[in-house]
């Protein structure tokens, strides 16, 4: 990776006069970032459980009507673990998954309870909230789900590169940074190092962040694969699970409030420099 010749900075100069002092508040204006270390993008709405989507004729309808954008359409099982008064126990569900001829980009994720859009690779918020509109109206369209029970948006950054790893005290405000940029010396490595933070951020919604050092071929979350080289983690899941009816338009609007209010957390986060390694120009 090439990096700016004033890269990186030391000292208060790393933090623009447009600084976000606090990690709540109103919308701030979108900085584009190129080369974004964006590990996972999603928006997900979950409703009670819908019995017509374990029907495969249900589903190649719904398909139908994504299909100019979706044509390839797979089943998979997935497992997840839940936690209850018993202890751990592993769920199997199946998952209908439509993407692109590549499966490289974009994803809409169906099963009897949830829908998602998902990527690897932004664009735009623009082009992820359309693309969660036009999921949310088909299914609307097809079965009119009559309640929402969880509505989240997360976006997950992940930074691999040695030379940066090196950086994070210049890449991440104090706050953030903390022990993170602590000297180890005697040639130690950090391996694994995370916080999770839980707010509340209105009546409606509540935003969790978790940030820190991960080890290769190790994840924290099973919805995410594993990095293959130790990598630091911004993770911002911004969710509401408040039951409210199912609304395309409704839930829209609350998804651009919840990413608004994802991204400033994270320009909180995170310092010009961060911005200018990954091609911004803050």
């Amino acid at each position: 990776m090439n990096f700016p010749s004033n890269f990186p900075t030391k000292g208060p100069e790393r933090y623009s006069k447009r600084v976000i002092e606090t990690p709540f508040g109103p919308p701030v204006d979108e900085i584009s970032l190129p080369a974004a270390p964006l590990a996972l993008v999603v928006g997900q709405v979950r409703f009670p459980t819908e019995l017509r989507l374990d029907d495969p004729g249900t589903v190649r309808s719904l398909h139908d009507q994504l299909r100019h954008d979706y044509p390839v359409l797979r089943r998979d099982e997935e497992i997840s673990i839940e936690f209850g008064p018993g202890g751990p126990t592993p769920r199997t569900q199946w998952v209908w998954r439509m993407a692109g001829v590549d499966e490289t980009g974009w994803v809409v994720s169906v099963s009897n309870g949830f829908l998602s859009v998902s990527a690897r690779h932004y664009t735009s918020r623009a082009d992820f909230l359309s693309r969660f509109r036009r999921a949310l109206e088909a299914l609307h369209g097809l079965l009119a789900p009559p309640l929402t029970d969880r509505l989240g948006i997360r976006y997950i950054s992940r930074v691999e590169d040695d030379a940066l790893l090196l950086e994070l005290s210049s890449l991440l405000r104090a706050e953030v940074a903390g022990d993170l940029a602590a000297e180890l010396g005697d040639g130690a490595t950090r391996q694994r190092e995370l916080v999770d933070a839980l707010y509340r951020a209105d009546e409606q919604s509540m935003l969790q962040a978790r940030w820190g050092i991960v080890e290769p071929r190790l994840t924290y979350d099973l919805s995410i694969p594993p990095a293959q080289h130790r990598a630091f983690v911004l993770d911002v899941d911004v969710f509401s699970t408040s039951v409210s009816p199912f609304s395309p338009g409704e839930l829209i609007d609350l998804s651009r409030r919840f990413a608004e209010r994802q991204y400033r957390f994270f320009r909180w986060a995170v310092t010009d420099d961060y911005l200018r390694a990954f091609g911004g120009q803050p």
